[in-house]
């Protein structure tokens, strides 16, 4: 009986949270007192004037069972008759006063009040009819009133009766209107609420049945708006589960390959960590970015590249098997996961190289296009990790890996080793440093002379030398490839221009004096960038200097490509005064291709030859013949690296014009 009435109680106050219920409540109560306090309204009413025409209709017979006796005793004027009739007349409940007059208006008989409000005034003129007569003779008048209160009274009475009855008769039926309500729509569109709820919040992730509600089904097989929109709603649901599995398929594969892509391979990685967790145990991520593809893609087109991924995926694939995952990250880095957690660190080294030698030899087998074949390499970096790593930090060591694989040159291997990441460390330190070296002046220029055979400085080359924030010098050879790599070195180097001019019209009196030009490196990444023309003989404008004591020296690299705007840009800059050297002369593959055609003054051996020159006959021989051509060719020649007094001499000997180098002085600020 309490768990019956408990569920009672659940079942009224589930009710009563539905706001739907609540609302067809209101509206069902409110329109069930509107017809009530109709009804009420009518029944008042009609009964009311029901009340006034029976009282109306019960003075009437009063006013006919008395007119006779009236008539006889005003024509014989017997007052103390007519006291007595008036009299009884006030006897009536509902008369309260009465007036009795004669014929000329007099008032023979007054008895009762006279009430103000809820009267019933009437006047009734009273004739006599002697006997045989037909015509009555007027004697006189009754004027009487009769109140209504009692007749309210009783409208009153039964008034109330009535709208308790109708109040209480609407209210059940909306109560019983409403459980229908609740029965028939209201709790099902509960279900069909806490259906669609489960569905929003992730059902279409589980395994949810179809809803099904709890109501008998028409017999004739015929669907009512309920069954129509379960239908509906089951159809929709079935529809959401296949796209989000279709969208959950396309968010966690490569489009291109159908390889899990870098959102899935982190799944899988963290659930790898866990495993190693768990088990105490070690697993590997191989990083794989092939070589020189951005190249070969620019140059085949993208559709063949397209073509070329996707045999590449397959081949992982087919070497991965049950042994790892596969996955394709971005363009064409590719990543491999060992499936299986190893109880030793150097058992998942040794798995992990094989493999990826396994994989680098797939890689590499000619693949034809179109009937082309196309022979592809990869570098590899590996990460070791186990239960104490994070999925930051593997991806990043087996990217740093990568970066130190590539480093070496095409088809290397390397397993990430903690210096990896101090040097990668470093060069993110000296990028930031490098970001606001112009703006924080950390960038200092540097000269080394240059002398003649008397041993006389005749020129200087400036060079560029960076400090960090506590004063401590970077070598060049740190920051150098960093600028070139990024592009900087067009920023950086146009701002050491700056500074060499601004020294050289600063120290114009000295300068004049003591030496005939200063030199200023050129990266070919700054000389082939655009406007570089304009850009120094602006600078030179603004600065004010004399051009021809500046010469430019340019590496080999620099004519490497369109040869036509190279001779374009320093055959502006040499008719505007400027003069251009040759650096590291030798080193290159086109040394004298350019002889022949670049507007040049002078050229420096590099210094691999001066540095052979004393132990190794053929670069001596070598340095005597470019000192020889190069004086055929009107230039003259600077000799870099002179280190020692035996080299000097041989130099001396063949007629060089300049020499740099440590037997003589350092770079000095």
């Amino acid at each position: 009986m309490k768990e019956q009435r408990q569920s009672y109680i659940d079942k009224i106050s589930l009710i009563l949270s539905s706001l739907l219920a609540r609302r067809f409540a209101l509206y069902t109560v409110t329109l069930s007192v509107v017809i009530a306090a109709i009804i009420f309204i009518s029944f008042t009413f009609y009964y009311y004037h029901y009340s006034i025409k029976s009282l109306n209709k019960e003075l009437t017979q009063i006013e006919n069972s008395t007119k006779n006796s009236l008539a006889l005793n005003l024509w014989q004027l017997n007052t103390k008759a007519l006291n007595t009739i008036a009299s009884d007349l006030l006897v009536d409940k509902d008369i309260v006063y009465v007036k009795l007059l004669d014929d000329k208006g007099n008032i023979l008989v007054e008895k009762g009040k006279k009430p103000r409000h809820h009267i019933i005034k009437r006047s009734i003129p009273i004739y006599y009819y002697p006997k045989g007569g037909k015509k009555g003779i007027y004697v006189g008048k009754l004027v009487y009133i009769a109140t209504t209160e009692k007749a309210l009274q009783r409208v009153k009475q039964i008034a109330v009766s009535a709208s308790i009855a109708i109040f209480i008769f609407f209210l059940i039926l909306s109560f019983l209107i409403l459980y229908l309500y609740w029965n028939s729509t209201v709790k099902h569109l509960l279900v069909i609420k806490e259906y669609a709820n489960r569905i929003r919040l992730g059902g279409y992730k589980k395994e949810i049945g179809a809803l099904v509600l709890d109501r008998p089904h028409s017999k004739d097989g015929k669907k009512d708006a309920l069954d129509e929109l379960v239908s509906t709603i089951n159809d929709m649901h079935h529809e959401i589960i296949e796209k989000y599995k279709a969208l959950e398929y396309q968010s966690l594969h490569d489009s291109l390959t159908g390889l899990p892509n870098r959102r899935y391979i982190n799944r899988l990685v963290q659930e790898k960590i866990k495993e190693c967790k768990a088990l105490g145990g070690y697993c590997a991520l191989l990083y794989i970015d092939l070589d020189r593809f951005n190249l070969l893609n620019e140059s085949i087109g993208h559709t063949a590249g397209d073509l070329i991924l996707h045999e590449i995926a397959n081949r992982l694939v087919s070497i991965c098997r049950d042994e790892c995952q596969p996955a394709r990250i971005s363009g064409d880095e590719f990543v491999v996961l060992q499936s299986k957690v190893y109880s030793s660190k150097e058992k998942t080294i040794e798995i992990a190289k094989s493999l990826s030698i396994k994989l680098m030899s797939s890689i590499s087998q000619p693949i034809k296009i179109d009937g082309n074949s196309f022979k592809i390499t990869a570098c590899i970096g590996i990460c070791v990790f186990g239960s104490e790593a994070t999925l930051d930090v593997v991806m990043k060591q087996a990217d740093n890996a990568l970066y130190h694989a590539k480093s070496r040159g095409p088809g290397q291997i390397s397993i990430f080793q903690p210096s990896m990441q101090q040097k990668i460390d470093r060069r993110l330190q000296l990028e930031q440093l490098l970001d606001k070296a112009i703006e924080k002046d950390l960038l200092s220029v540097f000269f080394q002379p240059k002398y003649n055979g008397e041993r006389k400085i005749c020129s200087a080359e400036s060079l560029v030398r960076m400090f960090d924030e506590e004063g401590r010098i970077i070598s060049p050879g740190e920051f150098i490839p960093i600028l070139e790599e990024t592009g900087a070195i067009v920023e950086v180097g146009d701002h050491i221009i700056k500074k060499v001019f601004e020294f050289v019209r600063n120290n114009i009196d000295i300068i004049e004096k003591s030496v005939k030009d200063i030199a200023i490196n050129v990266s070919p990444t700054q000389y082939n960038s655009e406007g570089f023309a304009d850009r120094v003989i602006s600078l030179a404008k603004e600065i004010d200097i004399n051009p021809s004591l500046i010469v430019f020296e340019i590496t080999e690299e620099v004519v490497m490509g369109d040869i036509s705007s190279v001779v374009d840009v320093m055959s502006r800059l040499t008719q505007y005064g400027f003069k251009f050297s040759i650096d590291d002369f030798g080193s290159g593959y086109s040394s004298f291709r350019y002889l022949k055609n670049l507007p040049l003054g002078e050229l420096k051996i590099d210094k691999s030859f001066i540095d052979d020159i004393v132990a190794d006959s053929k670069a001596n021989a070598i340095v005597k013949t470019i000192i020889d051509m190069a004086h055929n060719l009107k230039l003259e020649v600077v000799a870099e690296g002179v280190e020692s007094e035996e080299q000097f001499n041989i130099l001396l000997n063949y007629g060089c014009d300049q020499y740099q180098g440590f037997l003589f002085s350092k770079p000095i600020p």
